[in-house]
């Protein structure tokens, strides 16, 4: 019976444990943003604006989360790297790196998607067509996700400013 306890008590202690409740305070995330992350920030949205270059982005079904006080920043950074992680673009991987290791909480992974069962005879020019709309469908998400990024970071210095 005791194991039992111990055994339920853990399950339910183990969903906290991984939400990373404890992130850093708002002030050392924005000492991180001054010296590293706003590097990469402008790096990334320029590379994914030459990728973009020619290309128009529809607007996204999805609203992303934005930031609305200095109490929800690092969280809604926190959910929006992780978002643009799982695009699983290389030109992303470097500030995605640069903002979980900032606010010390990693992402948790991905979700594996059920094999798809259909048919694989579509041919190699509409499956390069299918490809290149999902990969530029792709870069306008980490172009929007970068902006929200943005303004988070940019919310973050004016509140901490007066500080």
């Amino acid at each position: 019976m005791p194991l039992l306890c111990i055994s339920l008590l853990a399950l339910l202690l183990l969903p906290l444990s991984l939400s990373c409740v404890s992130k850093r305070p708002p002030a050392e995330v924005r000492k991180d943003y001054m010296e590293i992350v706003e590097i990469e920030l402008d790096n990334t949205r320029g590379s994914i604006m030459a990728l973009l270059h020619n290309s128009s982005c529809p607007e996204l079904k999805q609203k992303l989360r934005r930031c609305t006080d200095t109490t929800n920043v690092v969280t809604t950074l926190h959910f929006l790297t992780c978002k643009m992680k799982n695009l699983r673009f290389s030109h992303t991987d470097g500030l995605a790196m640069s903002v979980i290791n900032s606010i010390r909480c990693p992402c948790l992974g991905k979700p594996t998607n059920e094999p798809s069962t259909r048919s694989k005879t579509a041919t190699r020019q509409r499956r390069n067509d299918q490809r290149k709309s999902k990969e530029i469908k792709n870069l306008c998400k980490a172009k929007a996700i970068l902006s929200t990024m943005t303004e988070c970071y940019e919310m973050l210095n004016t509140l901490l400013m007066d500080t």
